[in-house]
């Protein structure tokens, strides 16, 4: 989709981000793409370069190397995570900006990032925003107007949609310092995604949900 801005048309808030990545032990850095019966859609995504990795879940010995990582800062992580797998919990977590688990099948047993059907808004977003593609001093941002929610990057517009097109955004509990938040479009497809800080993250859910953050409003430098 192209975008052409009007003349200084306001800018409400402008915030990098990029997909998210699991922090449970079983999909530690990692992430997939689904469609709305959970079959990988990663190589039929037209037009993205192929990723760093094949999208798997860890079992208990993978799980292990992560623990044993995180007990550099956290003792009896190990012994604790090793319990929690076997009686069937595996959601210890570490790190104290972590909130609850909200969708263990999203969370815990998968973590996809896309959940899209062909033709389903989210299965547009550009492949600039996925961390395992792009250069790494690439930054994307999603910028949003009145009328528009725009990914940009380097002044560059890779997508965009009308902004009465999303139909929720919601902040994920379960993601360090809860900075990862989905976006759920009106045809029910969705993505989650990430920003760098929680303020950052709090202050844009807020706006695509109507509400307001105070000193954000100014002109926009959009680019077609």
């Amino acid at each position: 989709m192209d975008c052409h801005p009007e003349p200084d048309e306001p800018l409400l808030g402008r915030y990098a981000v990029s997909f998210a990545t699991g922090t449970a032990a079983s999909v530690d850095g990692r992430r997939s793409f689904r469609d709305r019966r959970r079959d990988d859609i990663e190589p039929e995504l037209p037009g993205w370069p192929e990723g760093s990795s094949t999208f798997s879940v860890r079992r208990l010995p993978g799980k292990i190397g992560v623990y044993a990582r995180d007990a550099l800062s956290a003792p009896f992580v190990i012994a604790w995570g090793i319990l929690c797998d076997l009686l069937g919990g595996g959601t210890i977590d570490p790190e104290p900006g972590r909130g609850k688990l909200e969708e263990r099948e999203n969370e815990v047993d998968d973590f996809p990032v896309m959940w899209a059907d062909p033709g389903d808004t989210a299965r547009a977003l550009p492949w600039q925003l996925d961390p395992a593609r792009r250069p790494s001093r690439c930054v994307t941002e999603i910028v949003l107007t009145p009328g528009r929610l725009c990914v940009v990057e380097s002044g560059t517009t890779l997508w965009d949609t009308p902004r009465d097109n999303v139909a929720e955004a919601t902040v994920k509990q379960f993601s360090l310092g809860r900075r990862d938040f989905r976006l759920t479009f009106q045809d029910g497809s969705w993505a989650r995604l990430t920003t760098r800080l929680s303020t950052h993250t709090t202050e844009l859910v807020e706006l695509l949900n109507g509400g307001t953050v105070p000193e954000q409003g100014h002109s926009a430098t959009v680019q077609p």
